[in-house]
């Protein structure tokens, strides 16, 4: 509580500097008390979220304003069961401090292990019924009922080249831009979006990957204006880029080493995540068991 003092005590003080000096005598004080700003701002939303329903068989996922519950279980109506508890938690707490949601994005989706051709009962919240769909949209990232990331590879495909319609005469056979400019900002526009969540894209089916390298191929043809005889990795030492499989699997790496000293206790345990998946030896291994991983 100290500490919040100490903040609120700052911000006013900052306010007040502002409306009576406006000088660039204050721009350093000005610095110092964004930052604590920033750290109020924190401080202030914990507060605030301090009394969120919380249950021990459902995982609270909350990210600004994308918030997702998690459950899991053998028997699907103690899923649907402890799912339908938790919104109604969710729903009066929401009343209580009048927290507007939209239901027209909340969505449900269940990750079956097999098939079952039961009729799943809907879950409701907010006086409106919540359907099952097939995928959801959450940080970015598509998820289908099987987690093969099909439309999420699709929808990556999509927006590659929406985004480069809109660059192509920055970085096209003609552009008047050197070739360090054009591949400047191929890695600064284009690239992250091939490598957005590249922990995952890991696991992925090579098909999924194949075609995140044959994005990148085709647009440094494109940048560098390359012949049809010259090779995809010739053109890559060239420009001095590396492959996108490679270039996702250091991500990943970078990624994985840097939960090891993180400080929250959930996201420091995904260092020791080792499920068998049948298919993989283990998940992510090709990027964190594959590797060695050293401290950072």
């Amino acid at each position: 509580m100290s500490i919040i003092l100490q903040d609120l005590h700052c911000f006013y003080r900052y306010q007040e500097c502002v409306e009576n000096f406006k000088s660039k005598s204050v721009k350093s004080f000005s610095q110092l008390a964004t930052s604590k700003q920033e750290h109020l701002s924190l401080s202030l939303y914990n507060i605030f979220n301090s009394d969120f329903p919380r249950k021990d068989k459902v995982l609270n996922c909350l990210f600004t304003d994308d918030s997702a519950i998690l459950t899991q279980g053998s028997n699907i109506r103690f899923i649907i069961k402890t799912l339908q508890s938790q919104l109604d938690s969710i729903e009066y707490w929401c009343t209580k401090w009048r927290v507007a949601i939209n239901t027209d994005k909340t969505k449900a989706i269940l990750f079956p292990m097999g098939h079952s051709s039961k009729a799943l009962k809907t879950l409701s919240f907010m006086e409106e019924d919540l359907p099952w769909e097939n995928q959801v949209k959450y940080l970015g990232l598509i998820l289908d009922s099987k987690l093969s990331f099909r439309q999420h590879a699709k929808y990556n495909s999509d927006k590659f080249w929406n985004k480069v319609h809109l660059i192509i005469p920055l970085i096209g056979r003609h552009s008047p831009l050197s070739l360090n400019n054009k591949v400047l900002l191929f890695k600064q526009i284009l690239r992250p979006i091939l490598t957005y969540s590249a922990p995952i894209l890991c696991i992925t089916a090579n098909t999924h990957k194949t075609k995140n390298n044959i994005l990148q191929n085709k647009i440094l043809r494109i940048v560098t204006n390359a012949p049809s005889f010259e090779r995809n990795d010739a053109i890559h030492k060239n420009v001095k880029i590396e492959m996108i499989e490679d270039h996702v699997k250091n991500i990943s790496r970078k990624f994985f080493t840097q939960l090891q000293n993180h400080k929250n206790s959930l996201i420091n345990g995904q260092v020791e995540y080792s499920h068998k998946n049948g298919k993989y030896p283990y998940p992510y291994s090709t990027t964190k068991w594959s590797l060695s991983l050293k401290p950072p």
